[in-house]
Formats: structure tokens, sequence, C-alpha cells
């Protein structure tokens, strides 16, 4: 995409509506969730089955993580790691493995990023999880506020991103990881697929399609969450009573491509359901 990149609005909702009055499709409990692609209506219980059932399949299917593994999460405190944080819990109390959680202070002078820190240590001590923090001044000598000054980028989320996942895998090997949870929803997938076709480069397709991403100068990144729609994961962390940022993101996200092609993808998947599957 060439030229100036166009500001987009940053506040979001999770896009999750209550469905009024309805009923469940399997039983007679109020719904809390239309699913379109299924074409049902589910109550807390059967959507905690049906979400908990898709989750621990594609651990099981794609043997994400084995007994013994450590498990290093990239844990932002957004919704969608701090869900993942969750379930994660859940799944070495079947599968006996080593959870920490890393995350990266991007240093960013702004509520949400004092928001989100606060959320992923506390969400870590409530879940008795090893929490590591690691400030991008400390690797680099800047924060993102001062490296977007400094070279007056356009696109400061491309800096960003790069800057991360380096930090991601440096830590977790540090730290000794074997593997490093991502949580990529099937929104993510969607979405880079769709970027990688707009920008010409269809050899990074192969590279992406994976529940395990492997690479020998790369922690093996797994993305339990791939087949999980951000919507449905974002509600099943609000029932479950997780502490959720709401609305709020990133300052510098409303500049980024993915921006855009995310906006895209949803308009693409409310006419037609099920498309990013």
């Amino acid at each position: 995409m060439a030229g100036k990149t166009k500001k987009r609005s940053c506040e979001r909702d999770s896009g999750i509506e209550i469905p009024k009055g309805k009923k469940c499709s399997m039983c007679s409990g109020s719904a809390v969730i239309f699913l379109p692609y299924a074409g049902k209506f589910m109550c807390q219980r059967h959507f905690f089955r049906h979400f908990e059932k898709r989750f621990f399949e594609t651990v099981r299917e794609f043997g994400v993580v084995r007994k013994g593994e450590t498990v290093a999460l990239g844990l932002s405190g957004g919704k969608d790691s701090t869900t993942l944080l969750y379930l994660l819990t859940r799944l070495g109390a079947k599968l006996p493995f080593n959870l920490i959680a890393i995350t990266i202070d991007l240093g960013i002078d702004c509520d949400y990023n004092r928001k989100i820190l606060d959320i992923a240590s506390e969400s870590c001590k409530s879940l008795g999880v090893p929490h590591h923090v690691f400030a991008l001044k400390d690797d680099i000598d800047c924060t993102l506020d001062e490296l977007v000054a400094k070279t007056g980028t356009r696109n400061p989320c491309s800096e960003c991103g790069v800057a991360r996942r380096y930090l991601l895998n440096r830590h977790a090997r540090e730290l000794k990881a074997d593997k490093l949870a991502i949580a990529h929803t099937l929104n993510d997938s969607a979405q880079t697929v769709l970027m990688n076709i707009m920008r010409n480069e269809p050899m990074r397709l192969f590279r992406y399609n994976g529940h395990l991403v492997q690479d020998e100068k790369l922690v093996p990144r797994i993305k339990p969450f791939l087949r999980s729609p951000e919507r449905e994961v974002v509600l099943y962390g609000r029932l479950k009573g997780l502490k959720l940022l709401d609305k709020k993101c990133c300052p510098y996200s409303s500049y980024a491509f993915r921006s855009f092609v995310r906006d895209e993808v949803e308009r693409l998947e409310k006419e037609y359901p099920g498309s990013m599957f």
C-alpha cells in the first residue's frame, strides 16, 4: 500500500450483542450468543462446551503442547492473551506442563498501556503463573514513543510488531521455553491471509498456515486460538469473569494496514457467515 496510511477509528467494542429473549438451540436456556456460521443460539453452558471443545481439540489434534514442556505465553494484557492465559492454566490441570508469561512493556505513555500492564500482572497473580516483564527501552535503549519520534515512521505498528516478535523470542529462549504461545485468533489468521494477498506476498501464506510455526532461529510458536473467532474468545473471557480491557486500544493501531483489513474481514464475515473458516 503506497502513500500515507489513513488514520482509522481506534475505539472498538467486542462486537458481541447478547440475543434478547432468544432460547438456546440445544435447550430451553437463555441464549448468550448467536453463531451465524452454525445457525445456532447458545446458552452459557452450551457455549462454554462448544468453545472449550474446539480449544482442547486443537491442542490435542496438532500436539501444540506436550507433557513436561515449558510454554511461554506472549501476554500483552489484551482480551485474547488474557483469555488464553486462563485456558492454558485449565489445560495444565489435564496435561502437566510448565507455564510462564512474558510481557513486553513498550513504554507507550498513555492510559491504555498502563492498564494492560496492570491487567497482565493481576491475571498472572490470580492464576499463579510466573510473570516476566521486559521493557523495550532496556533492550533497544528507547521506548516505542521515542522510536516513532526519532524515525518519523508512518507505520509504527510494523516496527512495533518486529520488535515485539524479536524480544518475545529472545526472552523465551533465555527462559528456556520449549514453545511460545501466541493468542492469534481465527480473525487474525484471516486478516493475515488477506494482507499477504493484497501485498502480493503469496509465499508468506505457506509460512503462516499452521498451528505450530517452526524456524531454527525461533522458539516454536503455537496458536491454540487459530480456529476460534475473536468475538467468541472475548465472550468466553467475559463470561468467565476475567478482567478484560473494554473498547480502548493502542493509540498507534489506528494507523495500521491491519486495521483496514480487519474491518473488511468483519464485513465479509457478516455478509457471508463462516467465510473466515
